[in-house]
């Protein structure tokens, strides 16, 4: 089997479930932080940093509002790195936990306390729009006196003492 096929099947596994007896816990991403490194939140509010192992590093891309599932016991190397990843969770993972009630109500919270805010923040954007319909450019200094008008005054200027000469 190719590259692709052992990829799939990683991905594909059934292994979303918590062992009992483990220190599996599940987590949320609060991004990357370099070096296949991962901030994560667990269910209780702590936050650590994890290790992403290589056979999902080219396979799968953690961003910040992914759930996974971290083992504090593998990979910890220091002692700023608390775990590792175990598992890559899909909306279709999560789906299945939530149905079987046994998906973390905290993340259930987070998610509808972050959809309030969104709503809130859009509503405070529309009104900020409405209020600022006019583009101001700022890379243009404001002038008091343009200097079209000045040039006009002094044409007039200039044509009345012409028309005054020839008369």
């Amino acid at each position: 089997m190719g590259k692709k096929g052992s990829g799939r099947n990683t991905l594909e596994t059934e292994d979303f479930v918590l062992e009992e007896g483990s220190s599996q816990n599940y987590a949320r991403s609060l991004g990357p932080r370099g070096n296949h490194q991962h901030q994560v939140e667990y269910a209780d509010g702590t936050q650590t940093l994890v290790v992403l192992p290589p056979k999902f590093r080219n396979t799968i891309w953690v961003k910040r509002g992914h759930y996974v599932i971290v083992d504090p016991m593998a990979g910890t190397t220091s002692d700023k790195v608390g775990g590792e990843i175990i598992q890559v969770l899909f909306p279709q993972h999560i789906k299945w936990l939530k149905q079987a009630g046994k998906w973390p109500d905290h993340f259930d919270r987070k998610e509808e306390q972050s959809e309030e805010e969104a709503e809130a923040e859009e509503v405070e954007e529309e009104e900020e729009e409405e209020e600022d319909d006019l583009f101001v450019n700022n890379n243009r200094p404001i002038m008091s006196g343009t200097e079209s008008e000045e040039e006009s005054e002094e044409e007039d200027s200039e044509e009345e003492e012409t028309k005054g000469i020839s008369h």
